[in-house]
């Protein structure tokens, strides 16, 4: 917490800045603190207006709202790289980050940080979304280019002269414009990569020639996984859908309903994703690795996440995943509860203290008091509890490269 204290307050500031810098020039004027009070409006809900208000801006290709963007994003980079560089080096190496409290370091270390981070993310882009962006735009181009092509039909077999001029839709059949024929095709293709990609993971290196499966164990087993994963994210799909079908139904609206169009494009959104995640688990300990080396070498960076150690990984980010946000629900919806019914029971009390002893009067001024307070203490918890996911995040990328350095 006290390395990240500083940084954590300047990102806090920063990012209202930039929430009510949105809502300005969505409005055309100057929003602050007074107006969002006076609208009755709550934090999150603000928020949500500023992301709409940017999404729109940075559509229209606002120059304002681009600089906002682009400004928010290199300075949220810098702060988080200015604590999370120390962290790691913490965690991996045992190197105690410099005393104080006010501190904003940068310097190689961030910049290797950032660095590492953005070489990921680059890599991911190019490796993972620019192929999948292609083959979509590609096959949805193709086959609308051969619906709507002119061709030439002979319907009197009889007489070359009688020619009708149908389009391409007509000539081949309606059926090829359903949309689970596309996606269900791109859900295949999807499939066949990604198995391939698993199996070719999976065999064994020189160094351990035993582990393992042969070959048609290999692939059989990860055919097995590839299928059930993909019916786990159809049946969270369709259960989803019913869910909100039930809410719909009982707010009176109509419901949806699941269609093989639907299904089809679920089989290969989760396919992409998978995609996705594991050239992000491959390239993730990357960034811990470079910043506790000091060097940008890729020199150790995959060997944790060899073989079956890359779903090890992904069983931890599942576990971390569940642990903290059930650790957030607790703490919001039962601490946050409970705190806040204890600093309103304060704060009668207060109150009707002040007005005893005051003969009726005098207490005015207890529950907005009580009110900056309970701010205060939220204020104080959101940063103690970012601090801790920054700090669990510092902690794994730490141990990855201890790991990496003693394999």
């Amino acid at each position: 917490m006290r390395v990240a204290a500083l940084p954590l307050v300047l990102l806090l500031i920063f990012n209202m800045a930039a929430t009510f810098g949105y809502l300005s020039i969505a409005n055309g004027r100057v929003i602050t603190f007074a107006d969002v009070a006076g609208a009755g409006a709550s934090w999150g809900q603000v928020t949500q207006l500023a992301a709409s208000a940017a999404q729109s801006g940075l559509a229209a290709m606002s120059k304002e709202v681009w600089t906002i963007y682009l400004a928010s994003a290199v300075i949220n980079a810098i702060l988080v790289a200015s604590f999370m560089a120390p962290l790691v080096r913490y965690a991996g190496l045992g190197e105690r980050p410099a005393p104080g409290v006010l501190r904003l370091p940068f310097g190689f270390d961030q910049i290797r940080f950032l660095l590492a981070g953005f070489l990921s993310f680059l890599v991911f882009l190019l490796v993972v979304y620019a192929p999948i962006t292609f083959a979509t735009v590609s096959i949805i181009g193709f086959i609308t280019q051969a619906m709507t092509v002119p061709y030439a039909s002979f319907p009197d077999a009889e007489s070359l002269h009688t020619i009708d001029v149908i389009a391409g839709a007509d000539a081949f059949g309606v059926r090829w414009f359903h949309q689970y024929q596309v996606w269900g095709s791109a859900a295949v293709a999807a499939a066949a990569i990604l198995i391939a990609l698993l199996i070719l993971h999976v065999r064994p290196r020189r160094e351990d020639r035993t582990a393992g499966f042969g070959l048609l164990g290999r692939s059989l087993g990860v055919t097995a996984g590839v299928g059930a994963f993909v019916a786990i994210s159809l049946f969270v799909y369709i259960n989803v859908i019913r869910l909100f079908n039930g809410m719909v139904t009982a707010a009176g609206g109509q419901a949806g309903a699941v269609t093989l169009d639907g299904l089809s494009m679920v089989a290969f959104a989760s396919l992409a994703l998978a995609l996705a995640g594991f050239f992000s688990l491959r390239l993730y300990p990357y960034a811990g690795v470079a910043v506790c080396r000091r060097s940008m070498s890729f020199t150790g960076a995959f060997k944790v996440t060899r073989r079956y150690d890359v779903l090890r990984l992904a069983l931890a980010f599942v576990v971390l995943g569940v642990v903290l946000f059930g650790a957030e629900l607790l703490l919001v919806g039962l601490g946050g509860g409970a705190a806040f019914a204890v600093v309103g029971y304060l704060a009668t009390a207060v109150e009707s203290y002040m007005r005893l002893i005051g003969g009726g009067e005098g207490g005015e001024w207890v529950f907005p008091l009580f009110g900056w307070l309970w701010a205060v203490i939220g204020i104080v918890f959101t940063l103690m509890w970012t601090a801790f996911t920054y700090g669990v995040s510092a902690g794994l990328w730490g141990r990855l490269y201890r790991d990496s350095a003693a394999t």
